[in-house]
Formats: C-alpha cells, structure tokens, sequence
C-alpha cells in the first residue's frame, strides 16, 4: 500500500506539471522565472524524496515477494523497469533541461523548445509510472 501511494503522488505531480506548469511555460517562456532548486516553493521537496523511495521500495518488495509464482515475477519485473525508466527520464529533464528555466541569460526561444523538450519526457514519465502503478497492483488480482 505504501508502494502504491508514494507512486501515485509521484504520478500526480508529473500530471501536474504536464497540464499546468509546462503549458503555462510554453505560453509565457520567461528566462530565469523558476525558483532555485533548494529554494522556498521548489518543487523538488515534493518530487525528490518520493521518486528514489518508490523505486527502493518496490525493489525491496520484489525481493521479498517476486518469487511467489512466474507472474507474479513478471508484475514485479515490469514494475521495477518502469519505474527505473521513470526516473531515469526524470533524472535526465532534471539535469539536462531543468537549469535553462532558471538561467536569467538563456532566450526565450530556447526556454520555450526546452519546455516543449520537458512536455515529451515528462509524458514518457507519467506513461512509465502509470505502467508502474498497473502492473504493481496486477500481481494482487485473484
């Protein structure tokens, strides 16, 4: 259950961020308009502790449960590469992307293509948590 609810406020606040935050970003590019990371309001708080605890907690549950029968493996397998997909998306936005939104010198051409860039891969994340979600709960289903 704990598993089930951290990835669904994980999901929650991807679908957050691709229906309000990113079209608000492509309709206004504004350089240097995000908060610093570590800042008061930074959504990291929100996302950085549930994505890395999720997948430690569905890594740790596959090892102590995985082995119940060969679907119930499979379920497990197919959670824990969505959710390494996930954030390795994530991981990739944050790092790569994320810094141009709070450059104050980087154009708005070039913020609006990054949000653009964000919109893609943040939905290849929400797509690979929702995998995550379904197939974590399928292994359950009598």
């Amino acid at each position: 259950m704990t598993a089930t609810a951290l990835l669904g406020m994980w999901l929650s606040g991807n679908l957050y961020e691709e229906v309000v935050w990113i079209p608000r970003l492509i309709a206004d590019p504004r350089p240097g308009t995000l908060v610093n990371a570590l800042a008061l309001g930074s959504p990291v708080y929100f996302y950085l502790p549930w994505a890395p605890i999720s997948l430690a907690l569905v890594v740790a549950l596959r090892v102590r449960f995985g082995g119940e029968d060969a679907g119930a493996r499979r379920a497990w397998n197919r959670t824990t590469a969505a959710l390494a997909v996930a954030l390795a998306v994530k991981v990739a936005l944050i790092t790569g992307v994320n810094p141009v939104f709070r450059d104050p010198a980087a154009t708005t051409d070039l913020v609006h293509d990054r949000a653009v860039l964000w919109a893609f891969g943040n939905g290849a994340a929400i797509v690979a948590v929702a995998l995550a979600l379904t197939h974590l709960t399928a292994w359950r289903r009598p």
